[in-house]
C-alpha cells in the first residue's frame, strides 16, 4: 500500500493551531484577571508596562468595550475562548502527530468557521482579518486534498513482486 505523506505542510499548520491556541489561552488568562480586578487599571497597568500611551486609539477602543460589559459576560467570554484554546490544542497536537482523526477535526472546525469569519471581514475590514481567512482557507483546501490523496492512495491496488 502506498502511504502518502506530508509531514512539512502538515507540521506548518499544526504549529500554527499551536500558536493560536497559545495566544487565545493568554486572552483566556488575561480576561479572568480582569474579572478578579478593576478593567481600567489592569489594562492601564499593561499599557505603561509595555510602554503605550494610555490615551492611544487601541487603549481606549479596548477599556470602551471593557466598560461596556459586565462580569458574567467577561466570564462567558473567558470560558469560551478557554474551549476554543483547547480545540486549537487538540487540532494541533493531533496534526503533529499524524492523526488522520486531526485532519478531518481540522478541516470541519475550520471550514465550520470560514462564514463567521467573513461576516466579520464584512462588517469591518482589516488586513489582519483578510491574511486570517485567507489562510484558514488555503488550510480547509490543503487538507481537503492531502485527505483525497490519502484516499486515493489506499485504494490503488499493490502490486506483488
Amino acid at each position: 500500500m502506498t502511504r502518502v505523506t506530508d509531514p512539512g505542510w502538515i507540521r506548518c499548520i499544526a504549529f500554527f493551531k499551536l500558536l493560536k491556541a497559545l495566544a487565545l489561552l493568554a486572552v483566556m488568562a488575561t480576561s479572568f484577571n480582569l474579572i478578579r480586578h478593576d478593567p481600567t487599571q489592569v489594562i492601564t497597568h499593561w499599557a505603561l508596562k509595555l510602554h503605550v500611551d494610555p490615551g492611544s486609539h487601541y487603549i481606549q477602543t479596548a477599556l470602551a468595550w471593557l466598560l461596556r460589559i459586565d462580569g458574567k459576560h467577561l466570564e462567558l467570554f473567558a470560558v469560551g475562548t478557554g474551549l476554543y484554546a483547547l480545540l486549537f490544542t487538540v487540532e494541533g497536537v493531533g496534526l503533529w502527530l499524524a492523526k488522520t482523526w486531526a485532519e478531518y477535526l481540522t478541516i470541519v472546525s475550520t471550514a465550520g468557521f470560514l462564514p463567521v469569519e467573513g461576516y466579520e471581514l464584512a462588517r469591518h475590514v482589516s488586513l489582519t482579518k483578510c491574511l486570517v481567512l485567507l489562510l484558514n482557507v488555503a488550510i480547509v483546501v490543503y487538507l481537503v486534498g492531502h485527505v483525497r490523496r490519502k484516499i486515493a492512495a489506499r485504494r490503488l491496488p499493490t502490486s506483488h513482486t
